[in-house]
């Protein structure tokens, strides 16, 4: 059963042919171009003869006798680079609002970690309700501590999640 993967096309294997001449040093042989297509070493053959009785490609033979296959005027062509990405800051969920830092703050106040739940930070929410339920159970002093910082934390992140915002 042939497999489906392979190309039969004669211009599947022309095109791959030039992507390989225009983007590669590689000497240009039937196997090589079979593998980067894929296609039957047979295929492969043909296309290329077909393109030497065409007299877009040379037939070169060496005292061995390897048959290479020439491209006249062959340049090397660089692909362009991609874009460079700009780092964005991570967000934990994709946000349908931006977050306002006062709303988060009052969240963060009435139930510690609900301000940095509510923006997109559900791992920081956990571990600050669990760190100023701990302090709150230790001693009141801690817990208000914590609680402050935590209201803090939250108004902040909301504050870098509108300001990153494009």
């Amino acid at each position: 059963m042939p497999d489906p993967a392979r190309s039969r096309d004669p211009a599947v294997i022309e095109h791959r042919l030039l992507d390989l001449a225009y983007t590669t040093d590689s000497v240009i042989t039937a196997p090589l171009l079979a593998y980067y297509t894929p296609c039957s070493i047979e295929d492969a053959e043909r296309v290329l003869d077909r393109l030497v009785a065409e007299d877009r490609l040379r037939l070169e033979v060496d005292d061995e006798g390897n048959v290479t296959y020439v491209v006249p005027n062959r340049q090397r062509v660089h692909a362009p680079k991609p874009p460079a990405l700009v780092p964005q800051p991570p967000r934990a969920l994709a946000l349908g609002h931006e977050p306002n830092a006062a709303v988060a703050a009052v969240l963060s106040l009435l139930v510690p970690g609900a301000g940095q739940l509510y923006v997109g930070r559900p791992l920081s929410a956990v571990s600050w309700f669990a760190v100023v339920t701990v302090g709150y159970l230790m001693l009141i002093v801690p817990g208000v501590l914590l609680h402050i910082l935590c209201i803090a934390s939250a108004a902040s992140a909301a504050h870098q999640a509108r300001t990153a915002s494009p």
